[in-house]
């Protein structure tokens, strides 16, 4: 999946105005084929399309972001969703020609070089070379093996769950779950004895998909996706790969950002089998306050949605930081939530 197909869907709100002087206009920003498409809110009717190339950002690193087709500010449009900014950025840097052959080379020889140094220590102690070769991955290749374990798993007889309405509904939950860019994946068929939520590399999160039917409400399956969010803050999920991986393998990544094969075998259901720890309290109940969720719907759910909801029931209870009140907005409309339900059915 490229860059732009990924984010072909995704559409959110901005302003704009067809010169630095006009008053700007709520319209909708969406991507099509190599362009950004700016629409009027109401008729939907295209109002301008620019070459994703050429846009440029008029003020990094600040908010909220103001682009423009060329640089000059001919036409403005400005920003304030993350996931919005987020992904007109990665679409760029996709579609950005290739650097010169020394400048991609540079980054790799002074990691290597610093890798050489740091492995003299390392391989004394194994647990120091992963803790270390975990801090300098990158997202992009932890994103990489994310797929390559979710393709283990489809291997194994797992299969991802997709439909155009079911989609749209965790796109949903995952923004309103999620400040950083993440991805909610159902499948059924997968290899656990107690159904739950699963973080693997790259911030993917597979939901096993009998928790739809478990889960009395989209707010009590958000707080199983917020429990495994906090797992895999506390606990690094590349570390136990490269535990199971092995020196050799860890080295390997290390000095040429590349993680051989044979290495991930047996890994994906060997982690689904392992039992997760208890997620930090404290910062559990930080993430739902964030979001303004209660923990009461996760905790009074009929059916358990999480191995450790046992012993952190009366925790959960006690320190909600709603004090069990349902929520302003719900995060999923009616119809939402049944289509995600649905979402196997297709």
């Amino acid at each position: 999946m490229t860059a732009l197909e990924k984010y072909r869907k995704l559409e959110g709100q901005g302003l704009w105005a067809p010169s630095q002087d006009a008053q700007r206009r709520e319209v909708i920003v969406s991507f099509g084929d190599a362009t950004l498409v700016i629409s009027d809110t109401r008729s939907m009717k295209p109002l301008s399309h620019w070459s994703l190339p050429a846009v440029e950002r008029l003020n990094p690193g600040k908010r909220p972001a103001l682009f423009s087709p060329d640089g000059g500010g001919s036409e403005i449009l400005e920003l304030q969703d993350d996931w919005l900014i987020e992904a007109l950025r990665t679409v760029q840097r996709a579609l950005r020609p290739p650097r010169p052959l020394s400048a991609r080379l540079r980054l790799p020889v002074l990691l290597g070089l610093a890798a050489v140094t740091g492995l003299l220590i390392a391989l004394l102690v194994p647990p120091a070379l992963v803790a270390h070769t975990a801090s300098v991955v990158p997202m992009a290749k932890r994103v990489e093996l994310g797929e390559a374990l979710r393709a283990d798993l489809v291997q194994m007889g797992a299969v991802e769950c997709r439909s155009d309405h079911g989609d749209a509904a965790l796109a949903s939950l995952q923004r309103a779950l999620f400040q950083q860019p993440a991805q909610l994946l159902v499948l059924r068929g997968l290899p656990l004895d107690a159904p739950r939520v699963q973080p693997i590399m790259g911030r993917f999160f597979l939901i096993d998909a009998r928790l739809l039917d478990d889960a009395a409400s989209a707010e009590a399956l958000a707080g199983a996706v917020l429990m495994a969010a906090q797992r895999s803050a506390d606990l690094d999920p590349l570390r136990p790969l490269l535990r199971h991986a092995g020196i050799l393998a860890t080295f390997r990544l290390l000095t040429a950002a590349e993680l051989p094969a044979p290495a991930l075998q047996g890994y994906a259901p060997a982690l689904l089998r392992a039992l997760p720890d208890p997620p930090q309290t404290d910062s559990l109940m930080e993430r739902f306050a964030r979001v303004a969720l209660s923990t009461r719907p996760l905790v009074d759910n009929p059916a358990p949605l999480d191995p450790g909801l046992a012993g952190l029931a009366d925790d959960l209870r006690a320190l909600d930081p709603m004090a069990g009140e349902p929520p302003q907005t719900a995060l999923l409309s009616d119809g939402q939530w049944v289509s995600l339900q649905n979402i196997c059915d297709s």
